[in-house]
């Protein structure tokens, strides 16, 4: 199957290392597009630092990216309410930041005529892969639009983005990006060094 005859679908694009599976079990079903999205991250200069490493993962896999600009007002405004809760996928927070990611790539997805998106959130291991799918699902119906539902931190997911990271020699960040999950970071690195 040639490139011109696959689906193409947008892949809202966390950070580099945790594209890259997604895009090597994806590249072989789907024309792929990388979709930059992230203004849960904090601060700017960490939200720089990550984008330039998906350009520079975009370029060795021959993938375009389309990028958003950096607006973390837009998650402020969003996870405003649960900004007293903890990182969890069974928190409101998480969840509504998940949200609002994935509800940005589906409205990208609309406008430039895809019928399919998906998220590199399911590579963590610290994301509940079956919340992810049921805010995939509500925002590709509310879209018209197909979520392609794939856990990719099965079948050693996370140990072979740990191994394409080294071989590509990605950035691979301690936290998950916002400013409250950057502050727990900070206190997990604190009783550490106890």
């Amino acid at each position: 199957m040639t490139r011109e005859q696959k689906t193409k679908l947008l892949l809202h694009v966390c950070c580099a290392p945790c594209a890259t599976v997604p895009v090597v079990r994806l590249s072989s079903r789907f024309d792929l597009v990388l979709y930059w999205y992230g203004p849960n991250i904090h601060p700017q200069a960490e939200h720089d630092r990550r984008l330039e490493e998906v350009r520079r993962l975009a370029k060795i896999k021959n993938l375009q990216i389309i990028e958003e600009p950096y607006t973390p007002e837009h998650w402020e405004q969003a996870v405003g309410p649960y900004l007293h809760q903890p990182e969890s996928s069974f928190k409101e927070r998480c969840q509504t930041c998940y949200h609002l990611r994935m509800e940005y790539t589906a409205r990208k997805s609309r406008e430039l005529g895809f019928d399919w998106f998906t998220t590199t959130l399911s590579l963590s291991r610290h994301k509940n892969s079956k919340i992810l799918e049921g805010i995939g699902q509500q925002v590709a119906s509310d879209h018209g639009l197909k979520y392609c539902n794939e856990s990719f931190k099965k079948a050693a997911g996370e140990a072979l983005s740990v191994e394409l990271s080294k071989k590509y020699g990605l950035y691979r960040q301690d936290y998950c990006g916002c400013r409250l999950s950057l502050a727990e970071a900070e206190q997990r690195r604190r009783k550490k060094s106890y």
